[in-house]
């Protein structure tokens, strides 16, 4: 999607190719997300037949308004600050509902604030602690022992207990899925942004990214919520992800939470408790995959909306 689209616009191109208030084909084609039925039989964690997962990229390297893809509007250039409070705010949210996510995190990003960071591991709502290299580095262009060395200081600098079982690839630069492999990791976000069930791609099941909410967001609750009906209906998986410094405005720091995060987390839980959702982890998801014999491990492409 162009990132200098706004809210209003999706809301007015939705407003436009919807019929009856339901996702259609013709908005996926417009937001360039892709979309595929999976089997009838497909389930994930709790036997539920569709799934929600959050994942928070856990970094605030360079400064944002250098950055075309990652610019704010009207937010802090500091971002220490915004990652600082917008790990509060998801967290607390996180909280209030049960929602767990996961957190993909940096180990720099971890040492220069441990006290955030130390947050999420003591928080009540199950969340996972994946990895996203140390120094945020670019897997597609590294070698494999600089990868190696990226996740082994990571995992150090975190003080895991546990072999993590996620990895998110620094802005979703894909490469050496062997070694992730080799190294225990079972899931990823995916690059493409597409509607379906997990898929098994080079050893590693691809969770693929929906929507991605950051303070251009402001106004798409209604454009959102119908994505989490859409994957619901379709047996699906609604993948929503972010930064903590994406999701603060400096002005008003709860605006975003307030408007969208707050009642979209309000909607899934509702959905949860209706027996329709599951809201997991990734690696939740993926051991779910993993084990379910309703689902084939094998590469595939993915083809454009309408192909």
């Amino acid at each position: 999607m162009d990132p200098k689209r706004t809210a209003k616009s999706l809301a007015l191109d939705f407003a436009k190719v919807s019929g009856q208030g339901s996702i259609t084909r013709a908005l996926l084609r417009a937001m360039k997300i892709g979309f595929e039925q999976p089997s009838s039989d497909v389930r994930y964690p709790g036997g539920r037949k569709a799934a929600c997962c959050i994942s928070v990229d856990y970094d605030h390297f360079g400064n944002i308004s250098n950055d075309p893809l990652r610019f704010q509007p009207g937010a802090d250039p500091n971002k220490f600050s915004l990652n600082r409070t917008g790990t509060r705010l998801l967290l607390d949210l996180s909280s209030k509902y049960s929602i767990p996510m996961t957190w993909a995190i940096c180990g720099k990003t971890a040492e220069e604030d441990m006290a955030s960071y130390w947050k999420i591991g003591e928080a009540n709502a199950g969340h996972e602690i994946g990895i996203h290299t140390y120094s945020h580095i670019d897997v597609s262009s590294c070698t494999e022992s600089e990868l190696e060395h990226e996740v082994k200081k990571c995992i150090e600098v975190v003080g895991l207990e546990q072999d993590p079982k996620t990895f998110v690839f620094p802005w979703n630069r894909v490469g050496h899925f062997e070694k992730l492999k080799q190294m225990g990791f079972k899931a990823y976000r995916g690059k493409e942004r597409i509607i379906r069930a997990p898929v098994m791609e080079r050893g590693l099941w691809n969770i693929p990214p929906v929507y991605y909410i950051d303070t251009r967001s402001l106004g798409a609750y209604d454009v959102v919520r119908k994505f989490v009906d859409f994957c619901v209906e379709a047996r699906c998986v609604f993948h929503l992800w972010t930064h903590p410094w994406s999701i603060v405005y400096s002005e008003n720091k709860d605006l975003l939470v307030e408007n969208v995060l707050d009642p979209l987390f309000a909607y899934l839980n509702a959905k949860r408790n209706a027996g329709l959702l599951s809201i997991s982890t990734l690696g939740e998801i993926s051991s779910v995959m993993q084990n379910s014999e309703s689902i084939h491990s094998a590469d595939v492409a993915v083809a454009p909306v309408g192909a």
